[in-house]
């Protein structure tokens, strides 16, 4: 398809197809200053070189703003992690609909809509979750919000670790600043514990790197000048994002790994943040330091039940992935039970044999 933009001035709605116009940056951080919807997660993460941008406007400013790719009858948008509520999500199927009369299927990975109020037939199951905590103006003030036993235990261990070794130093490095090797230890800290038991996930440190001297800064914790634990962490104008995390066992009676997560999430304070993402997993940590959970749907929206017919192998196969996620999310949950661990030990066995 050839690079052109189509333009609806009646309701303030252009679209950029098969390029991405100056400008978009600033527009996904004041729409929606999500990590998973800024152009530097896209350079870093995803291939944006045939992408295609709708932006809509109300009220001259930027109220949606998605980048998306053509594939076949199919359009995928590439955002995640967003929030579209049904005006907006209604006027961009119709527009789709309207202008790309080849497109079938309307395809979001991770989004929070009330999709199913659309005239369309529509598939939608739930995909991701995090954690976000909205911060408070100062790091005290949000300490005190903490529940006392948590701010206890940080306290006692942040006090313990330096009675016991005067050299701990929290340090915080941001752009050029940021070393690859302080990343590189914090990813085989936090792979080794990961791993530890029958999981198997290893980071593409290449681009954590690349992502965190664009838009990040990395936080190191040293004692005798070796860094003991540390965390990747990432900034979309006042959202901040908690990515690796990992620390020494040999620190474990001192809470290390919580302490550098608050210490993390009370830098981010003092750099101006309002909210900062945990990311997902159920862990009840995430929940005493303020994390609320929220969840993101994958979404598919068709044109007609007869178009859905006609795609009823990616239909098929949507529907079985959900499944499959949900069945991986009650095992999480319920991790502790011998169950779950036999069912969890079965399938990473299956997936070392692939």
């Amino acid at each position: 398809m050839h690079a052109s933009a189509l333009s609806s001035p009646a309701d303030s709605i252009t679209c950029h197809v098969g390029q991405v116009p100056a400008g978009v940056e600033e527009a996904l951080v004041t729409t929606y200053a999500s990590l998973h919807s800024s152009l530097a997660f896209f350079t870093v993460f995803r291939s944006i070189e045939d992408a295609s941008c709708y932006l809509a406007r109300s009220a001259g400013a930027p109220s949606t703003v998605l980048l998306f790719t053509f594939s076949g009858h199919r359009i995928d948008v590439i955002n995640e992690m967003i929030e579209i509520g049904q005006a907006e999500m209604t006027r961009f199927v119709a527009y789709v609909f309207t202008h790309f009369p080849q497109i079938d299927v309307i395809s979001f990975k991770a989004l929070k809509t009330p999709a199913r109020a659309l005239p369309f037939p529509v598939q939608q199951y739930r995909a991701k979750s995090s954690y976000v905590i909205t911060l408070p103006a100062t790091p005290e003030a949000y300490t005190a919000r903490i529940g006392k036993s948590t701010r206890a235990s940080i306290h006692q261990g942040r006090n313990g670790i330096r009675r016991h070794f005067p050299s701990f130093q929290s340090l915080f490095f941001v752009n050029d600043e940021i070393d690859e090797d302080h990343i590189r230890t914090i990813v085989a800290l936090s792979e080794r514990k990961i791993n530890a038991g029958d999981a198997v996930f290893f980071y593409d440190v290449a681009r954590l790197v690349r992502l965190a001297r664009r838009c990040g800064f990395v936080h190191v914790i040293l004692i005798d000048g070796r860094l003991c634990a540390g965390s990747v962490n990432y900034q979309v104008g006042t959202s901040f994002f908690g990515d690796a995390m990992g620390y020494d066992p040999q620190y474990e009676k001192f809470g290390l790994g919580k302490l550098c997560v608050y210490l993390t999430i009370c830098e981010s304070i003092v750099r101006g943040g309002t909210r900062f993402y945990l990311g997902g997993g159920v862990f009840a940590f995430k929940e005493r330091l303020l994390g609320v959970p929220f969840d993101m749907d994958e979404v598919h929206i068709y044109r007609s039940s007869a178009k859905q017919l006609r795609h009823i192998g990616h239909a098929t196969g949507v529907a079985l992935a959900a499944a499959m996620r949900s069945a991986k999310h009650l095992v999480h949950r319920h991790k502790q039970a011998p169950w779950a661990r036999l069912v969890s030990r079965a399938f990473y066995l299956l997936q070392r044999r692939k």
